[in-house]
């Protein structure tokens, strides 16, 4: 197994060549990635175009469109089993957890793509300080009964914790993040990988995604694709990765340099990074100038557009849904991204007044599929127009 780190030197280098021997023996390939049952789209939303399989869910907001995708699928309808429909047909024992992020900055909710996918959660999101009464009211609503709170505390002060505990219990609340983006990225991962390694007889490794941090539309399509492939997102400062102490970024090239760590809270080695994925050219410019061995692959297109139709090319599982977001904003991208994870899609973008070329590229691909399309964001973001081009894609006379 290649190294996923920088070329490590000195002392540095004989700690993790240590830390390999320790726990590398016990690491095991990784086994089929997190599937998800069948899922359709509830057809009392939006149906664009009359096409039984192009849909568009959307709300007034960002805040209210992220709610409308948690309700638009059977997965999250019902949860938690203290809620009011624990004796319904519609009750689901596995959806007990919701992810708040941020909606009005983009930063910390970056990575959290692969975090829904492996707790089956949903993503909601909410202006910075306090939570949004609408987003606390439809966790009351589907009775969740815990409550990951995406950000440190810089974005999240203690009543915000409080707000939620309220509605899923004292206790079931965990503030997932750090000092900036790239700590919480990291913080991110290290739950994912206990998750992922949790799924198997002997731990093993995750596999990681690089994107640029400063910028939003790379992570949140590459969140999708590690989903897909038992993987995490980390983030890169631009073009620049540093461990040094004054390097924002410094906390993405030590998680590398972890190699395989046994945790002592799980007895598991779950911190190799098996496989290096580079997204989008900032990412690509950064890991080549740090020297990160075992890149698998680079996946830079000319735009955004195009690095997002990329990613989805290389799906290990195929794909049971797509959702379209609009590239030129961040939030719909954040929930849509999260939804596509849960539901073994992937998550395509698009200029808010023309479907991007590369995109339509794509959905001419899977035209005649049993796949489902699902425009997110309303058509301030994703107009009209683009979704009559999607139709005129998906439907082959």
């Amino acid at each position: 197994m290649g190294k996923a780190s920088r070329r490590l030197t000195g002392s540095l280098a004989a700690a993790a060549a240590a830390s390999v021997a320790v726990a590398g023996a016990a690491v095991a390939a990784p086994s089929d990635s997190f599937q998800d049952e069948p899922d359709g789209v509830y057809r009392q939303y939006t149906i664009d175009n009359n096409l039984d399989n192009l849909f568009r869910v959307a709300g007034p907001d960002r805040i209210s469109t992220a709610i409308k995708l948690m309700d638009s699928t059977s997965k999250w309808r019902y949860c938690g089993d203290r809620g009011k429909y624990e004796n319904s047909g519609y009750y689901e024992r596995n959806c007990d957890t919701v992810i708040v992020a941020r909606a009005d900055d983009f930063p910390d909710a970056l990575a959290s793509g692969p975090l829904a996918d492996v707790y089956d959660a949903p993503v909601l999101l909410s202006n910075s300080g306090s939570i949004d009464s609408r987003v606390l009211a439809a966790i009351e609503d589907k009775g969740f009964k815990n409550a990951i709170l995406v950000g440190g505390t810089g974005v999240w002060p203690a009543g915000a914790m409080q707000q939620l505990e309220s509605k899923v219990g004292v206790g079931d609340v965990q503030q997932v993040g750090g000092i900036n983006r790239y700590e919480t990225a990291t913080d991110i991962a290290r739950h994912v990988g206990w998750r992922v390694s949790a799924q198997g007889v002997n731990p093993y490794t995750v596999n990681v995604y690089l994107a640029t941090g400063t910028d939003f539309a790379d992570a949140l399509a590459a969140g999708s694709a590690a989903a897909d492939n038992e993987g995490i997102v980390l983030l890169t400062n631009d073009k620049r990765l540093s461990a040094d102490n004054n390097a924002s970024e410094r906390f993405t090239v030590r998680f590398l340099e972890e190699q395989s760590g046994w945790n002592s809270i799980f007895g598991k080695a779950v911190f190799n990074a098996l496989e290096v994925h580079t997204v989008g050219g900032q990412a690509e410019a950064a890991a080549k100038s740090a020297e990160i061995d075992n890149i698998r692959d680079t996946n830079t297109g000319a735009n955004r557009y195009a690095t997002a139709t990329m990613l989805a090319g290389k799906y290990r599982n195929g794909i049971d849904k797509i959702a379209v977001a609009s590239g030129e904003g961040f939030a719909d991208g954040v929930a849509a991204g999260a939804w596509a994870a849960n539901h073994d899609g992937a998550l395509l973008l698009t200029r808010n007044n023309s479907l991007s070329p590369e995109t339509k590229t794509f959905l001419t691909g899977v035209a005649d599929t049993d796949v489902d399309v699902v425009v997110v964001g309303g058509t301030g973001s994703v107009s009209r127009s683009v979704s009559d081009q999607i139709a005129t894609e998906l439907y082959t006379w």
